[in-house]
């Protein structure tokens, strides 16, 4: 995929890539690889390296980490004070 989209990345980085995709998505660490080409660009590097994939890993939540959120802080959203002015569990 980094030789599709025209991106260089270090080993170190291919192994943390290589990581992500095996405890979450295949489809969730590709897409990274075209966030963290921007992170490193923007840095001025010339490849993306580990702090990089770190970064957007941070930013952009996987399936799995989004859903954990959700539960935790279900009691902060909108459609939570729906159900409870509808009177609904």
């Amino acid at each position: 995929r980094c030789e599709e989209e025209d991106v260089e990345m270090t080993e170190d980085a291919y192994a943390v890539l290589t990581r992500i995709g095996l405890e979450t998505s295949l489809r969730y660490a590709m897409q990274l690889i075209t966030a963290a080409s921007l992170v490193a660009r923007k840095r001025k590097g010339a490849e993306v390296g580990v702090e990089d994939i770190k970064r957007v890993y941070s930013l952009f939540l996987d399936e799995s980490r989004s859903t954990q959120y959700m539960r935790e802080y279900q009691e902060a959203f909108l459609f939570n004070e729906l159900r409870e002015h509808l009177g609904t569990p």
